[in-house]
């Protein structure tokens, strides 16, 4: 008989937790001879930071505090479906977040990325046809560099 290695998946699970939680995979039970596990050791997790450089994940350190979160890259990371992970010291995405910029939409209907607000600007008021057709849909007006834009299509 062939030895057989007894694998347990443990995951980290999160919303805003201040710290990781474990949870046992039931399915991930199940024995596997000496060479299959050599062959998953193969497949490293990757993780992606805020940047969306893909990393490898390395387990988490001990000697680690409590890891910062990135409140942008969490809300990205689970925004596109994805949890929040620590590996080494830091909290990184376990796919590929969306762009850091969000998409709004202007008064014809242009999709744009939201640019960061000018702290020396105050944008002119939104004509009231545009701020009807934004908030009438279910969307909400916002300030995107100087000027107020729809955080959804108004023309739609």
């Amino acid at each position: 008989m062939r030895n057989a290695v007894w694998v347990v998946s443990v995951g980290l699970w999160g919303c805003g937790a201040t710290g990781p939680t474990t949870s046992v995979d039931a399915q991930a039970t199940t024995p596997l001879t000496a060479e299959s596990s050599a062959n998953s050791q193969k497949k490293e997790a990757l993780a992606y930071d805020a940047t969306g450089e893909a990393k490898k994940c390395e387990k988490p350190e001990d000697t680690c505090t409590a890891p910062k979160i990135n409140s942008d890259l969490q809300s990205r990371c689970v925004l596109a479906g994805f949890r929040m992970a620590q590996c080494g010291c830091e909290m990184w995405c376990m796919g590929k977040p969306g762009p850091a910029e969000k998409t709004v939409y202007d008064a014809e209907g242009n999709q744009k990325a939201c640019a960061k607000p000018v702290d020396d600007c105050s944008p002119q008021p939104a004509r009231a046809a545009f701020q009807d057709a934004c908030t009438d849909k279910g969307y909400r007006l916002e300030t995107c560099g100087c000027e107020w834009l729809c955080s959804g299509n108004p023309t739609k």
